[in-house]
């Protein structure tokens, strides 16, 4: 029946006669506890992105289909996954896989992550809480989200997050963001798983890994750039570089202010100084005004005064000069003797026969001395 050779299967058992083509497929066969044998394959790329190593008397489940080989109609199973059953089993494998990958020093990569991203790859499951959780604690700085709805619990989601981190090897992301919530310790096993941790080794931009509270780390965890316990944590880690950005702004803001206020305040001390001074000089340019004004009535008053007295002083001296004035004598009759151009004041300062010029008001006699008596 084609439907039920179509029917997805999981079949536990016990690992028995393996053998490897040389293209890399691993033919095996799973027997029961009823001693029942099934002939499984499972080929070469689902063997390699299982992560296990079959070895006979390994108990495991597999999941696949039913197949029918027509000429012998005989039945076989094809596996498309592989699990370990049992906590000892799947802890020996951890410890296996995680001292071969310390070996090849996968877990000493650090890819430091750049200052201020802007464009983030997403991978998650698109139901539940976490993807909301994660860009609801992502910051307002106007991050680009490119986000893969991938499964990210159980051995199916391996070939998910496989093609996931691949597809977002070909983007020009700043990081890659692989997270879920928490959960019981086998769900995580995904992230134990050595194909999905290869995918990161080497990867372009810095991985962040965001798995949920479980206290066990996972190799994923261990092989990313940066591990965190929960999805909010590293929508924090993210947003740390901005965070700090946004601190160092409000620093320089608050440094600005600060530098502003004080030399608005020194401003304001000279303005209020020079007011002052001002006001000051204003003062003193009016005391010096009213000196001036005081002074220059004072001189123009002292010098009319001073001026009057000058008048006074040149009439009186007319009148002196006037009254002593010669000329004003002869009015009364009185002349004046001249020898020679020399006023004669003595009968001693001429002599008989002397030409002498006598001046009247009205004109000079020309004489000649023909005697000379003292009184």
């Amino acid at each position: 029946n084609n439907i039920l050779l179509n029917c997805e299967a999981k079949i536990e058992g016990e690992v028995d006669q393996i053998k490897k083509s040389s293209k890399g497929h691993v033919y095996f066969s799973l027997k029961d506890k009823n001693g029942s044998i099934l002939d499984c394959v499972i080929w070469n790329y689902y063997y390699r992105i299982c992560g296990i190593n079959l070895e006979e008397g390994m108990h495991i489940i597999i999941t696949g289909v039913p197949s029918i080989y027509a000429p012998t109609g005989r039945l076989s199973f094809k596996a498309s996954l592989i699990e370990l059953v049992g906590d000892g089993a799947l802890k020996k494998q951890y410890e296996e896989l995680k001292k071969k990958l310390e070996k090849e020093g996968i877990f000493d990569r650090e890819l430091k992550l750049k200052k201020y991203p802007k464009v983030i790859g997403v991978i998650t499951s698109k139901h539940g809480a976490v993807i909301h959780d994660f860009l609801n604690n992502l910051g307002k700085y106007n991050f680009k989200i490119e986000f893969v709805d991938s499964r990210v619990e159980g051995a199916e989601a391996i070939e998910d997050l496989i093609l996931s981190i691949k597809t977002f090897k070909k983007r020009n992301i700043d990081c890659l963001v692989v997270i879920r919530g928490g959960g019981a310790k086998n769900s995580f096993d995904v992230f134990n798983n050595e194909a999905v941790i290869r995918e990161i080794i080497d990867y372009p931009c810095p991985v962040i890994s965001g798995l949920g509270h479980h206290k066990d780390e996972t190799l994923f965890a261990l092989a990313s750039d940066y591990s965190v316990s929960t999805p909010t944590a590293a929508a924090h880690l993210i947003n740390s570089s901005w965070d700090e950005l946004l601190l160092e702004i409000k620093k320089y803001e608050h440094f600005i202010f600060e530098k502003y206020n004080n030399l608005l305040n020194s401003i304001n001390y000279k303005i209020e100084n020079v007011s002052k001074n001002f006001v000051i000089l204003e003062n003193e340019i009016k005391t010096k005004k009213i000196f001036i004004d005081n002074l220059k009535n004072n001189l123009i008053n002292n010098f009319s005064t001073k001026l009057k007295e000058i008048k006074e002083k040149i009439n009186y001296f007319e009148k002196e000069i006037n009254y002593c004035n010669p000329k004003r004598q002869l009015k009364l009759g009185y002349s004046i003797l001249r020898k020679d151009g020399m006023v004669i004041k003595s009968i001693n300062e001429i002599n008989k026969e002397d030409l002498i010029d006598l001046e009247l008001l009205d004109g000079i006699i020309k004489s000649k001395v023909y005697d000379k008596r003292k009184k």
